[in-house]
């Protein structure tokens, strides 16, 4: 990567380098990895730093790119309060990736502090909430992150599942109509709306949701779920 060198002072060859460095940590993240590393001692500094943690995601060793990406926030300019929620949300995401729900939640209240308006955290919160068992504390991000944006189907799938959690099956089928409503080519809805379907009984109507998940989105983790489902209805109907 020789533009690294030349465009130590060059602000704009440098968000060059930049951006090239983290679409390579997506794509190829073993060579990311090395050339972030050789930027860093050519002078990167922050952004390269950033491209080796996003790198380390990428190759899988999730707790290290959480502690770098910690460190990154603890470093970045107190200004920059973009910067410094970007790489919470971020280190977040690794330790969940980890595994480390708990951390994950210190760091999304933290974030939540800084920016207690900002709806997708509150989403994010939620989510890893849901994860740890915690329903009505997911619920309640939930309801924050639908009165700052009402049509949000991100939001309203996840306070179904919580609802779904809590048995709360008429509060869950609402949310999922709403959010169908509002997009229905969300793979995630349809999946959602099958299983509450089954729940009230209804085997052809979750199986026609779940046809349509399919249909929609052939690969991936919600058609995933949805043929997993499928061949669950089938074996007991056998």
């Amino acid at each position: 990567m020789p533009a690294y060198a030349a465009g130590a002072d060059d602000d704009a060859r440098r968000a060059a380098v930049y951006d090239r460095c983290i679409q390579q940590a997506q794509a190829d993240p073993d060579a990311a990895y090395t050339e972030a590393l050789a930027w860093h001692k050519l002078g990167g500094g922050l952004p390269a730093r950033h491209c080796a943690a996003v790198a380390l995601v990428g190759k899988r060793q999730y707790d290290e790119a959480a502690s770098r990406l910690e460190s990154l926030f603890r470093d970045a300019p107190e200004q920059d309060q973009g910067l410094r929620l970007g790489l919470l949300q971020q280190a977040a995401q690794a330790w969940k990736l980890a595994g480390r729900m708990e951390r994950a939640e210190q760091l999304q209240d933290r974030a939540i502090g800084m920016a207690p308006q900002d709806h997708q955290l509150r989403i994010d919160r939620a989510a890893t909430r849901l994860t740890r068992g915690r329903s009505w504390e997911a619920v309640d991000d939930l309801n924050v992150a639908l009165d700052l944006e009402p049509d949000d189907a991100e939001a309203l799938l996840y306070r179904a599942s919580a609802y779904r959690y809590l048995d709360a099956l008429d509060l869950a089928r609402d949310d999922v109509r709403r959010a169908i409503e509002i997009d229905s080519r969300r793979p995630e809805a349809w999946l959602e709306r099958g299983i509450l379907e089954r729940l009230a009984g209804d085997g052809a109507a979750a199986r026609k949701s779940w046809m349509e998940v399919l249909r929609l989105q052939p690969d991936g983790p919600a058609a995933e779920a949805a043929r997993a489902r499928l061949e669950e209805m089938d074996v007991k109907r056998r």
